[in-house]
């Protein structure tokens, strides 16, 4: 099962509300936890690019070892938390889990995806 922090997607949602209209991307930091992988904290590459139609960083940027195993990234438009053909080959090359939420950002708004861009079952912990 996929866990993610409440404080790391409360972060995440914050930032996706603060970027509106534009897009807004960042990585999540985390660690096996038993049978589950437990998500923690936001990573924010120094440097990212935020528009209407797509959010991009560079991971020359992002410091090596930072224990990144997923990326987060908002949709504006509502009901859309769902991967593009764009999402789809980042999500191919990138972290094994990713997470799109769409707007109004809240965590009903937020979906999770596998490297495949499967959706997957995940859930907030403390």
């Amino acid at each position: 099962m996929l866990k993610i922090k409440r404080n790391a997607l409360l972060s995440a949602l914050q930032g996706a509300k603060e970027t509106h209209p534009h897009e807004f991307i960042c990585l999540l930091r985390g660690e096996k936890d038993g049978e589950d992988w437990l998500l923690t904290e936001v990573i924010i590459a120094p440097f990212s690019n935020y528009d209407k139609s797509s959010s991009s960083y560079s991971m020359w940027y992002v410091p090596a070892n930072t224990g990144e195993l997923a990326s987060f990234h908002s949709h504006p438009s509502p009901q859309s938390a769902f991967p593009s053909a764009q999402d789809l080959r980042y999500f191919s090359r990138s972290s094994p889990f990713h997470f799109i939420a769409c707007f109004p950002y809240r965590e009903s708004d937020v979906n999770a995806f596998d490297a495949k861009g499967k959706k997957i079952e995940w859930k907030t912990v403390g």
